[in-house]
């Protein structure tokens, strides 16, 4: 089921299924911001990755001795989540382990995403809430999709990616199966700008060590700009389809793709997160879109 709220600045709509962000309207404008998938380019739009981030080896894990198969970013986002409360501009959805999760992740959580309108931002909350009596190991993040260009009488070209402050990120960089090389390098040295292209996103661009608070999409010659917190995020991913860019997903996340030669221990998995019985994580991805 589709739900709406909205404030002066902004309308925003969220998918129950998935608990997944459908649609970000400026009021002032009438732009949509959110990619609003396409089967033919990426049919998402703004999928929640959990209980891991990125690809598995052989998309299985191992658990105690035990192997569970799980798909490329997790199951969260292919499972109806209940509504539990709902205002003019909040609300939240839950996502509680079941007999089918247990199947694929054997911890017992509440998974819970908040959606909350403050001025001409959304914030996007993750609650997860270990239910069980022994350590979980989880990771989460964002893959939200943003419209770039940002209407039609633009192209790629007329966009820039702009970090808060100058940057000397490390890049860690995968092989074709998705998977950690192992590879690092320097993305680029004490700059702060990415000048948009075509060609620029054959691979997903993994970023760490970043300092800035933000990052946002600017378009050069009017300075509209869509803005994404990136605070206290070890990762940063920027993505999107290769040598035709509509949109451009910003993904701050707590966790990594496997490396390629992986044995599998999720115990032992890069980026992997850990909360003890009855303790909560908890994160949130900031959107602000001009005014």
């Amino acid at each position: 089921m589709i739900y709406k709220i909205e404030n002066q600045h902004l309308e925003v709509e969220i998918n129950s299924f998935g608990a997944e962000l459908w649609s970000i309207v400026n009021k002032s404008d009438q732009t949509q911001h959110l990619w609003q998938g396409d089967k033919s380019i990426w049919p998402r739009r703004s999928p929640i990755l959990f209980p891991h981030c990125g690809r598995l080896k052989g998309n299985i894990y191992k658990l105690e001795g035990k192997d569970y198969q799980s798909p490329m970013h997790g199951f969260a986002r292919d499972y109806e989540h209940e509504l539990v409360n709902q205002s003019e501009t909040s609300i939240t959805f839950v996502l509680e382990s079941n007999e089918e999760t247990f199947k694929l992740y054997p911890y017992r959580f509440k998974l819970y995403t908040r959606y909350e309108l403050d001025n001409n931002r959304l914030n996007c909350t993750f609650e997860v809430v270990n239910c069980g009596n022994y350590e979980m190991l989880f990771s989460i993040g964002y893959h939200t999709g943003l419209m770039c260009p940002f209407d039609s009488t633009k192209s790629i070209e007329d966009y820039s990616i702009v970090f808060e402050k100058e940057e000397t990120p490390v890049e860690l960089l995968c092989n074709s199966e998705g998977l950690l090389s192992g590879e690092q390098r320097i993305y680029f040295d004490k700059k702060n700008i990415i000048e948009l292209n075509d060609k620029i996103f054959q691979s997903s661009i993994i970023l760490s060590k970043l300092r800035s608070d933000y990052v946002s999409i600017i378009e050069n010659n009017t300075g509209r700009y869509v803005k994404v917190n990136i605070k206290d995020f070890e990762y940063v991913v920027l993505w999107s389809m290769p040598d035709n860019v509509k949109f451009i997903c910003i993904e701050p996340w707590h966790g990594l793709p496997d490396m390629y030669n992986t044995e599998g221990q999720l115990d032992k998995k890069l980026g992997i997160q850990k909360i003890n019985a009855g303790e909560h994580f908890t994160c949130t991805q900031t959107i602000e879109i001009n005014r």
